[in-house]
């Protein structure tokens, strides 16, 4: 019988965009929660400061300029690739600024009885939750956490880096590109995965006097875009957060995270 290949976590690191402390606190508050044996894999243009335990691979050459690998981030369609991961394995393509709140065991499991391809719907924001008839968004995939098994969806990335040019005119990023061609596209329970400037922030002027606890039911929270965790811990010493959405003071629980993995 042939030996069941371990769970992989696979995360993307170029440019200087997030250095590569925000790897190593993912990389360790995983080894911290998790309950099974797994691989990271980190595909990066620069491997220099990895834990020793995460598995650095080289960024594929792409067709397209690295300024237009956003919006979105097209390279991680480099997870899909042929050869990257064993066939069969259970795979998380999971962004360096998630925070892992518990064991996610449990989301391997999921992808391996399910199937298919798992993304988050993306998140309504408060006012779209609360008044809904009166801004009724439709909201796609977010490309923060997704699901598969290793070698069934390697046509994400074949057909991507067939045509480049076509897949970057036709669809504006990679969470799109994913949503359309992916084979069993599914999505994450709501629960599961939760936005922090979206379902834990607080507007004005209830930020002021409401404080930001940790959900009970979560397993990740994604801080994607800004503020990033490290702004919310309070590293930088300065407000952080946009217009809308904003706070003057660390929380507590993100800074005791961050202090904790970061050391």
């Amino acid at each position: 019988m042939a030996e069941r290949a371990l769970p992989v976590f696979i995360c993307l690191k170029w440019g200087v965009g997030y250095p590569v402390t925000h790897t190593n606190v993912l990389y360790r508050a995983l080894s911290d929660h998790m309950s099974v044996p797994f691989r990271m894999i980190c595909l990066t243009d620069d491997p220099a400061g990895l834990d020793a335990g995460i598995e650095a691979a080289p960024l594929p050459d792409f067709a397209t300029p690295r300024a237009r690998w956003v919006p979105g981030m097209w390279p991680k369609l480099a997870a899909f690739r042929p050869g990257l991961v064993p066939e069969g394995a259970p795979c998380l393509l999971i962004d360096v600024d998630m925070l892992v709140l518990r064991d996610l065991a449990p989301l391997f499991a999921h992808v391996e009885a399910e199937g298919g391809l798992h993304i988050i719907r993306d998140w309504h924001d408060t006012h779209e939750r609360w008044f809904p008839r009166l801004f009724p968004r439709k909201r796609g995939g977010n490309s923060s956490l997704v699901g598969w098994i290793g070698g069934q969806q390697t046509h994400l990335w074949s057909r991507f880096a067939a045509d480049e040019a076509e897949a970057l005119r036709k669809d504006r990023n990679d969470q799109i590109f994913i949503n359309r061609y992916a084979e069993g596209r599914r999505y994450w329970p709501a629960e599961w995965v939760l936005s922090f400037k979206r379902t834990l922030a607080w507007h004005m002027p209830v930020n002021l006097v409401r404080p930001i606890r940790p959900p009970r039911e979560a397993f990740m929270i994604a801080f994607h875009g800004r503020p990033d965790i490290e702004e919310v811990a309070g590293a930088r010493g300065r407000i952080w957060g946009g217009s809308e959405k904003w706070g003057l003071r660390p929380v507590p629980w993100i800074r005791a995270y961050w202090e904790r993995y970061a050391a």
